[in-house]
């Protein structure tokens, strides 16, 4: 579980304020808000990678207490952009999700077991003995997300992995993240939110660095989500789905 207390950082003249947050386990979250609004800064600090001030607590540990390994154990970060030049075959790369578990030693059957699987799960088959450096966009972003999958922590975070998938490939990477929830927390900054609708469980709002709304799918508000993004948004119910429309163009 994740709880967090007055928790701020300042980037440059850029600053992110949480006053209160806590998310357990079993929820698909989406992180959203306009380009800006601090959404990036916040994965980063939940991962470690930013320095913060205040209460940050995983469990009833503090995270600043973990060790660097315990933080890589518990917590997996994609961030938005990845410059990753890997000159090895996709089946290496997945694998290395493993690494803060060999502590030093070589990879086990066990970790390549763990490894197969995933590549089957996020549809790699094909691609498993094809060098990284080789594929298109897509699919090494579908390898990135296998990777940190297979790292098996209990917190994942992802910064618009769906970015440049195909759609065929997102609807599958949202049921494999859907399916491995079991005491887990993923949270992922969306920006679709037709699609964010009709898979995630909570959604939180940054504004101008700002959490200011935090909400279950069922109690989504429409005008407060208009606010946020500057648009004229509203819900439509067809077939027991809740639709969106912007500006009277459905998405």
């Amino acid at each position: 579980m994740i709880n967090i207390k007055k928790m701020s950082l300042q980037q440059g003249a850029f600053s992110l304020e949480i006053d209160r947050l806590t998310i357990k386990p079993n929820q698909l979250v989406a992180v959203m808000g306009n380009n800006g609004s601090g959404k990036s800064t916040f994965l980063s600090a939940l991962s470690g990678l930013k320095p913060f001030t205040g209460d940050y607590r995983l469990d009833e540990t503090q995270f600043v207490d973990l060790s660097k390994q315990q933080q890589s154990q518990k917590i997996s970060l994609l961030p938005q952009h990845v410059s990753l030049n890997m000159p090895f075959d996709v089946n290496y790369v997945v694998l290395t999700g493993r690494f803060p578990y060999v502590s030093g030693n070589a990879y086990s059957k066990e970790d390549q077991d763990l490894t197969d699987q995933i590549i089957d799960e996020f549809d790699l088959g094909e691609l498993k003995h094809r060098q990284f450096n080789e594929l298109s966009g897509g699919e090494k972003q579908r390898v990135l997300l296998a990777r940190m999958i297979n790292r098996d922590s209990s917190i994942i975070l992802l910064d618009e992995p769906l970015a440049s998938v195909d759609i065929k490939h997102q609807y599958e990477v949202l049921d494999i993240l859907k399916a491995g929830l079991k005491n887990r927390i993923i949270m992922v900054v969306i920006h679709d939110i037709h699609i964010a609708l009709q898979s995630f469980d909570r959604f939180i709002f940054f504004n101008k660095g700002k959490l200011v709304y935090d909400t279950e799918r069922a109690d989504l508000d429409a005008e407060k989500i208009s606010d946020i993004f500057q648009v004229n948004i509203s819900f439509e119910n067809i077939k027991n789905k809740r639709l969106v429309q912007v500006e009277n163009a459905q998405l």
